[in-house]
């Protein structure tokens, strides 16, 4: 009887000690995952914390980019010119064509007339205005400020002056303003996508100097629809282009 209830007493200890571990073994996977699911948080948290800080830093920079901009164009010879500034307020043909550079002829002239048609005061506001529209555009084409906050910002403003500026210096002064220039043909692009739905197409057919590329015989809606597509392509390739600059640049 003794011998039964003993053997009775040491099944149950047996069976409450093999209850003890599998409880502590669950408790312990229980604990673990909780302290992943801590640490993933924390993860989680310290990256949201750094695109935020990241995202912060971006904004600030942009919001000052742009006051610096419009701060520096006050001692340029163009500004306060609204009159003259408004003549480059359109489309030019491609400024790197012949044609194109043919169509800037009379901004050139103008740019000129506002220096007194003095060479040595056109090319010290020319240059100090390439070195105004580089250093603007610098830190977007590096990615430190945000390039669709800027464009909406100054786009008029940047297509006013550089329309006055860049014929030239696509042409003859090629080693100066590169970020400029890649900002400008980035934008020019972009501008043309955004306005060409709006477009008359009477207005067009009479006058196709406004567009960047368009190398159709007919002006139509098919066309123009082609046309889209391939600024679509001329986009991505700058956007291509700045990309790798970029990686070139930073190693």
């Amino acid at each position: 009887m003794y011998i039964c209830r003993l053997k009775i007493l040491i099944n149950m200890s047996s069976k409450q000690e093999k209850s003890r571990k599998g409880w502590l073994s669950n408790l312990y996977s229980i604990v673990t995952m909780l302290t992943l699911f801590v640490i993933m948080a924390q993860v989680i948290i310290a990256r949201r914390s750094m695109v935020e800080s990241s995202e912060w830093e971006k904004a600030k920079m942009t919001i000052e980019n742009i006051e610096r901009f419009k701060e520096n164009l006050k001692e340029t010879a163009l500004y306060g010119k609204t009159e003259i500034l408004f003549r480059a307020d359109r489309g030019f043909p491609d400024f790197t064509t012949p044609e194109g550079f043919i169509y800037a002829d009379t901004l050139t002239k103008t740019y000129l007339s506002i220096c007194h048609n003095d060479g040595r005061v056109w090319l010290d506001d020319f240059l100090y205005s390439i070195s105004i529209m580089d250093a603007f555009a610098y830190p977007i084409i590096m990615g430190y400020a945000s390039e669709m906050g800027s464009y909406r910002s100054v786009f008029r403003d940047y297509q006013w002056y550089c329309n006055y500026i860049m014929p030239l210096a696509l042409h003859n002064y090629k080693p100066d303003g590169v970020h400029a220039k890649l900002l400008f043909r980035l934008w020019r692009v972009k501008a043309e996508i955004l306005y060409l739905p709006n477009w008359d197409i009477e207005i067009l057919k009479n006058d196709l100097s406004h567009l960047l590329c368009f190398e159709e015989d007919e002006v139509t809606p098919a066309t123009l629809k082609q046309y889209e597509k391939k600024l679509e392509k001329e986009l991505k390739k700058i956007q291509k282009e700045i990309e790798d600059f970029r990686k070139s640049s930073l190693k």
